[in-house]
């Protein structure tokens, strides 16, 4: 752990009702003083403050406790979880990020000119969705923002059928319409206040 940064501790991701809960700790006096804060849906609670090991201890047994007690999978570092626009940029803000890097920005015909695309984090629209449908978005670990076009909410399920044709036909089905909701994108962050 850099005590000079909130560290991202664990990712859990509950699949119904869908739910992301992330653990960070956020050093006060190096390893000696150290918060556990949860946050959930862009909204942090300070849940435990004590040295780096005990708090580290307190988020291992909250990890289990989602997971086995309330359904919760732990998310592993590779495997994005994603959210909506809000508590993805709330999570990087408080990762210390507050630059995104946006091509979409860039602007070399007039001033003020942005060559790099850079935008504000806390300003950032994300994308814009067509036909119906939404952007969900992930951070990853690698400081990027990872964004994916979402299917509108129907009311009723997709179920796929069992296999044959018909599931290759609902699969193609299914990524033509993601498709026309918009393409996915990835974005480079920067700008660490720490």
């Amino acid at each position: 752990m850099n005590v000079e940064r909130p560290t991202l501790y664990a990712t859990l991701v509950k699949p119904s009702p869908r739910e992301v809960r992330h653990l960070l700790l956020e050093s006060v006096d190096g390893y000696g003083v150290v918060n556990l804060v949860q946050l959930n849906a862009g909204v942090a609670n300070q849940i435990a403050t004590g040295t780096h090991y005990e708090v580290s201890q307190q988020a291992d047994a909250l990890v289990q406790q989602w997971v086995k007690g309330e359904g919760f999978e732990s998310r592993a570092t590779d495997k994005p979880a994603y959210e909506p626009l809000a508590a993805t940029v709330a999570l990087a803000l408080r990762l210390g990020y507050e630059i995104v890097y946006d091509n979409r920005f860039k602007k070399l015909d007039r001033p003020p000119l942005n060559a790099t695309g850079a935008v504000p984090l806390s300003k950032w629209p994300g994308m814009t969705a067509k036909n119906g449908g939404g952007y969900e978005y992930a951070l990853q670990g690698n400081g990027t923002i990872h964004a994916q076009p979402m299917l509108p909410l129907t009311g009723k399920p997709l179920v796929a059928p069992a296999g044959g044709p018909e599931f290759v036909a609902f699969v193609r089905e299914l990524v033509a319409l993601r498709d026309a909701i918009g393409p996915s994108a990835e974005f480079l962050l920067g700008g660490r206040l720490f």
